[in-house]
Formats: structure tokens, sequence, C-alpha cells
């Protein structure tokens, strides 16, 4: 089952953080992909959300539901589609300049989609996550200079893994010199 860590800093309190996050509509504005949102109640959402997978659009529609929460601090909820059932866990912790906010992901596919869903999981989870730092950025201001934005734990290489650890530097060095390089006019 692939599996991913986020971690967030955010300019907010957790109070206005946990609002945000507990309006299926706000949040769904900040998640990319995400296409539709019908609210079935306070604690439901159908969802259709558009993936492409190499140039076939891959769409589902999902249920997302609230299974439990404590205010403002946890909340877990699991989302459902057809071939794809997806448990999230957010934790949300006050820091002198605002809101850690901590997010994992458990993507389980099922059937004969299986593979696809595994394996897109596996290629879009940290370029979806920084999509969604960007959204939370742009809707709640830049953190602080000390705090980095968003990190991402996770991905297809294990932890204690040297070769893992390399591609993990690798990716990292990379993703600096392109935030480094601004093309010529």
């Amino acid at each position: 089952m692939p599996q991913r860590e986020a971690r967030f800093a955010v300019n907010a309190p957790p109070d206005e953080l946990w609002r945000f996050i507990r309006d299926f509509q706000s949040l769904c504005t900040c998640i990319p992909g995400v296409e539709r949102i019908s609210l079935v109640d306070d604690r439901t959402a159908e969802l259709t959300v558009k993936e492409k997978v190499g140039v076939v659009p891959l769409i589902l529609t999902l249920t997302a539901r609230i299974d439990s929460e404590e205010p403002p601090h946890r909340l877990h909820a699991t989302a459902r589609a057809e071939h794809l059932t997806m448990a999230i866990d957010v934790t949300l912790q006050g820091t002198t300049s605002g809101t850690e906010l901590l997010a994992l992901f458990d993507v389980k596919g099922e059937g004969q989609l299986k593979p696809i869903v595994d394996r897109l999981f596996e290629r879009r989870a940290t370029e979806r996550a920084a999509q969604f730092a960007d959204s939370l950025e742009k809707r709640f201001g830049a953190v602080s200079s000390g705090n980095a934005p968003a990190q991402f734990r996770g991905g297809p290489f294990p932890v204690r893994d040297r070769v893992g650890r390399i591609h993990r530097w690798l990716d990292r060095l990379w993703r600096r010199l392109l935030g480094q390089f601004t093309p010529r006019a």
C-alpha cells in the first residue's frame, strides 16, 4: 500500500486552519485535480477528481468522509472510489509563526486498476503535495523564512536504503536548481 507523509508550515493559527480544513468547498479549491464537489452532509462530500495517465484522463468519483476528529488538532478521513481507498490523517500543531500541518496518506488500489492507481500515486504524490503547499501559501500568505514550506517523506525508496537516500538527495538538489533557474527573456 503506497504511503506518503507531507509536512507544511502554514501562516495561520490552528483554529483558522482547522476551519479551512473542515470546509470541504474551500479545502477542495486547493487540492489539485478536483473538478467537482457535492456536499452530502457536514462530514461527507462527493468529489470528481481528474488525473492524467499518459495522455488518457483517469476520472474518479470519490466519496470522502470524516471518520473522526478532535478540533482543532486531529482529523481522520477516508476517501473511496471504485478502485481506490485512501486513508488520510491530519494533525495540526501550533508554532510561533503559525501552524504545522502533518498529513499522512495511505492509498490502496483495488481490482483491475490497482497497479495503475499505485504507480500513479507513487509518481504524483510529491508533485501534488507541492501544489497543495503552494495553494496554502497563496491562501494564508508566506510562512516565515525560518520554516520550510513543505517537506515530504515516503516514496518508492525505503528511508534506510542507501540508494533511496542518494535518490532523495539528488531530487532535492534538482528541485533547488530548478527553483533558482529563471529563463532569460
